[in-house]
């Protein structure tokens, strides 16, 4: 018999092998969790494949898969309770002191300040989401809202135009049809190198090969996707937001290219937005983009014309000034060639929670005390905010100002904007606790640092869309041991919301019942006596996990099982497509318990629902009562008018365009911190330029040159990169981890970390989400 590792109860209630072969698992790298199957060795990770047997990604996995041992197995793994020192060393404390004083503190902070002087920052990383409803109980229970997420500086505007436009509810997405597109227009991804989709170098050479489709990409780049592309309009950098206005104004005012059938029997206020899109100057835009008015006119014609038309888009549109315009104009473009929600158009994704309308979903949500910022309903219902925010919020001068934060599964320091208002704003702030695998550049300036298993040591879940056709669960359970002294994330929620007292005392009725509580009998009776005893959702999680919990792999999954509770009442006649006609007289508890029975058996991965199909999705998907796509939204109307006034910021004395954080093989965000992991010929982390800007500034590939920003400078090696625009500059994301230089090495710093130059106030007026691809800036030689 193989060894095993006794792990803590929260993690598993069963021992962990040290040896075993071909464990179906996922790459945590990046937010396609690509299915793997791993081989374990004395509690190692040693081998890792894709996994062929996993629905979802069927096989593939891109090169950063395999190094994920580097993700689980490094010198920075927190290992203890840790306790910052008056001298600002650390000491180790045991889990009871830990959680003691640290509730201590935030109740402190909640009776002498405000429930909203408390904030969460972080939850839910690439691929490790069973934290999420834990951590946003505990933050409801406080009675704060302030839940600042990486997330929200990316893709919140989407969520926000999609209810404005759609009355869609937060839990969908909205995605291309890639499939069965007749043309693609790709804006802001590379997605040959970002992997945009599974297996996107398959899925775009069919675009190469079928002559029935097109592949339309706008890029101030040439890249590996632009080369397959059948037309590729090479924009100035950031100017997004005017092409998409000339394509919509073209569109409304050009006889016969809008499809009138769709926009007559779908939506409604055309009038208002053809009368907006009126003061567009289609030349003048075309002008701001570096194209001509006819290159324009020939994109807004071939979307008009093409029998189906998809728009992909990404980060590179998603983090640029005008970004909820963009948004917005996205989907108008698609409803006005008549492909909103329609087959090889864009469809809304569904995701392993049911699509809910929430009846308070029109009540605004609290905004910021600086900025006047109002949370966005992103995911599920919880308001989430932008971290650009964050740092003003906890320095602002108001009695509810932050306090306390807790730091989960992030690193603002690497990952959001403006590294140095948030060292500065962490001076102001009472407490700040992090919760993380690592000892990051963030962890290191906290007062408390507890420490949680990575990603393959526990179980974990991820809630990202996969297909618009299935609704696919890929439940995880541990394959190698943690640290021993390493929490899940929910055992420490639950900790602190009973030292807190937020929760009450677990019913003796509901330990009763527990254990029958995974048979239809036994969840019915669960359910019932829940209704009845629990006075917030809080309570219904947090007693779960210490009752019905205790009968379960382990207590986390209490989440997995009300999450097959709300599918099978919230979506049966979806699940019933999936599981078949045996199953159409089965009650709802029944069916929730053959979810949940499903979904642990299968750690590759299994289809728990079928949505709609494409053809009826419009009407399963717009929630106004007269299925009518609201075209002119009434925030979008001055931004229409701002960016028809306002081009692109310029500054003679940062003369250049930064494009912040592109994506390349060898990053990972800052999940991966041991450098090792990266192969190839290097330097990874370098400035690219183009040979004009070289040749100008004196410039030799590999020489030191210095990348300022209105907030700071960098130094890196220069790459000459002849893809690039005279004027264009941009650095991969991923980089600045302080990590030993070798074993019993000092702390060295790898690579740059762009938000130590980058602004925080550089973001859009209505979401935050910063603009990093449209930075201004400088580069010279370093000094010598």
């Amino acid at each position: 018999m193989n060894d095993v590792a006794q792990v803590d109860p929260s993690v598993s209630k069963t021992p962990l092998p040290l040896d075993a072969e071909g464990l179906s698992t996922v790459c945590v790298l990046c937010s396609h969790n690509c299915g793997i199957q791993i081989d374990v060795k004395g509690g190692k990770i040693t081998k890792v494949r894709a996994d062929e047997t996993n629905p979802i990604s069927k096989g593939y996995i891109c090169n950063k898969g395999f190094s994920v041992a580097r993700y689980a197995h490094h010198e920075q793994r927190t290992q203890h309770p840790l306790r910052r020192r008056s001298d600002g060393s650390f000491e180790r404390i045991d889990w009871e002191t830990a959680i003691r004083e640290i509730g201590e503190k935030l109740s402190v902070i909640r009776e002498e300040h405000s429930p909203r002087a408390i904030a969460l920052a972080g939850v839910g990383g690439q691929a490790n989401h069973m934290d999420g409803s834990y951590a946003l109980s505990f933050l409801s229970a406080l009675g704060s809202p302030w839940w600042f997420n990486a997330l929200a500086q990316e893709k919140t505007q989407h969520f926000l135009v999609d209810q404005w436009m759609f009355d869609a509810p937060p839990q969908n997405w909205f995605h291309p049809d890639v499939t069965n597109t007749k043309l693609l227009l790709a804006l802001g991804t590379n997605p040959r190198v970002s992997n945009r989709g599974h297996n996107a170098n398959d899925t775009f050479k069919r675009f190469s090969e079928n002559p029935d489709q097109r592949l339309v990409v706008v890029d101030p780049r040439k890249t590996e996707t632009t080369r397959q592309a059948d037309r590729h309009l090479q924009t100035k950098p950031g100017s997004d937001a005017f092409l998409l206005l000339g394509i919509a104004a073209t569109l409304t005012t050009s006889e016969g290219l809008a499809d009138a059938a769709f926009i007559q029997a779908h939506t409604r206020d055309f009038d208002v937005l053809q009368k907006s899109l009126a003061e567009v100057d289609v030349g003048e835009m075309a002008d701001r983009c570096g194209i001509t008015e006819d290159e324009l006119h020939g994109v807004a014609q071939e979307l008009a014309g093409a029998e189906s038309a998809a728009i992909m888009f990404d980060l590179a549109v998603e983090q640029l000034p005008y970004s909820t315009l963009i948004s917005y104009l996205i989907r108008v473009i698609s409803c006005l060639t008549g492909n909103a929600i329609q087959p090889g158009g864009n469809l809304f994704v569904e995701t392993q929670a049911p699509p809910e309308w929430s009846p308070k979903r029109w009540e605004p949500l609290p905004a910021t005390r600086e900025a006047g910022i109002r949370g966005i309903a992103a995911v599920g219902g919880f308001p989430m905010y932008s971290p650009t925010l964050l740092s003003e919020e906890i320095t602002v001068d108001h009695p509810e100002r932050i306090r306390g934060l807790i730091v989960e599964g992030a690193n603002p320091i690497l990952s959001y904007s403006d590294a140095n208002a948030f060292r500065e704003a962490r001076k102001q702030l009472d407490l700040l606790v992090v919760i993380d695998p690592a000892m990051t550049e963030t962890a290191m300036l906290a007062d408390y640092v507890l420490p949680t298993p990575c990603g393959y040591e526990k179980w974990e879940v991820c809630g990202f869309p996969r297909t618009p056709s299935s609704v696919f669960v890929q439940l995880r359970p541990p394959i190698i041991p943690g640290p021993e002294e390493a929490l899940p994330e929910p055992e420490i929620y639950v900790r602190l919301a009973e030292a807190m007292r937020l929760v009450g005392e677990v019913p003796a009725e509901l330990r009763a019942l527990a254990p029958a509580g995974t048979t239809p009998e036994g969840a019915a009776a669960i359910f019932g006596k829940v209704q009845e005893l629990a006075t917030n959702r809080t309570e219904i999680l947090f007693w779960g996990y210490r009752s019905l919990g205790a009968e379960l792999p382990a207590p986390s999954l209490i989440a997995v099982w009300v999450t097959a509770l709300q599918n099978a009442f919230g979506r049966r006649d979806s699940v019933l497509r999936s599981f078949g006609d045996a199953w159409k007289d089965a009650g709802p508890f029944e069916l929730a318990m053959e979810i949940y029975r499903r979904v642990l058996e299968h750690p590759e991965g299994v289809e728990i629902a079928r949505p709609v199909p494409v053809n009826e999705m419009f009407d399963a998907h717009v929630g106004w009562e007269d299925k009518k796509i609201r075209l002119a939204p009434e925030d979008m109307l001055p931004e229409i008018a701002r960016a028809i006034a306002t081009p692109l910021r310029t500054d003679p004395e940062y003369p250049m365009v930064l494009a912040s954080g592109l994506r390349t093989q060898w990053t990972a965000n800052t999940i991966q911190r041991d450098p090792k992991w990266r192969k190839g010929r290097g330097p990874h982390c370098s400035l690219h330029l183009a040979p004009e800007d070289a040749e100008r500034l004196g410039i030799e590939e590999g020489e030191r040159v210095r990348l300022a920003t209105k907030r700071g400078a960098v130094e890196l090696p220069a790459a000459v990169d002849d893809r690039l625009q005279a004027g264009h500059v941009w650095v991969p994301n991923g980089f600045g981890m302080v990590y030993p230089s070798g074993p019993g090495g000092g702390l060295e710093v790898h690579g740059a970390n762009l938000n130590e130059i980058s602004d925080a106030a550089d973001r859009d007026p209505i979401t935050g989400c910063p603009h990093h691809k449209y930075t201004l800036c400088r580069v010279e030689k370093a000094a010598a």
